[in-house]
């Protein structure tokens, strides 16, 4: 089942009370991520982040749910350092990606955009290779048949 993380997060993030932002404090940022769901199955997930006290908050499928970073980023193996998997945006730029994609989310991950030109190769050279090992040779020895 497919949630609602990238409008719930970005419409929490974007709140405003008394006209001013809630979460436009430097201290959080919204984050576009992929995790892993299951061993190499994975998927594009948002939630906020505040930095400083490294904390996840997640508001999809109407829960309020709240990690210690170090935790939730090794239970879902989210890969802060790898190849158009992680992404994190202040107020004012989460905003504007917004405003220039006519939607929630997924921005930036090339993973979830499969019509882009470059997703084939990111697919076949980098994440299944690195992150989906037994799927990538499983589709070689496929290959090799046909």
């Amino acid at each position: 089942m497919k949630g609602n993380c990238y409008e719930a997060n970005f419409n929490e993030f974007t709140t405003r009370v008394n006209g001013k932002p809630v979460y436009n404090e430097g201290d959080w940022v919204l984050v576009h991520a992929m995790r892993e769901i299951a061993s190499e199955w994975w998927g594009g997930h948002a939630f906020l982040l505040n930095k400083e006290l490294d904390e996840v908050w997640d508001y999809s499928n109407g829960k309020i749910e709240v990690y210690q970073k170090a935790d939730i980023y090794s239970e879902w193996n989210i890969q802060e350092n790898g190849d158009k998997m992680y992404f994190e945006y202040n107020y004012i730029r989460a905003l504007q990606m917004a405003l220039d994609t006519g939607h929630y989310g997924s921005w930036e991950l090339l993973f979830e955009d499969w019509k882009d030109e470059e997703w084939m190769t990111y697919m076949t050279n980098y994440f299944m290779p690195t992150f989906q090992p037994l799927q990538h040779q499983m589709r070689l020895e496929q290959d090799k048949k046909a």
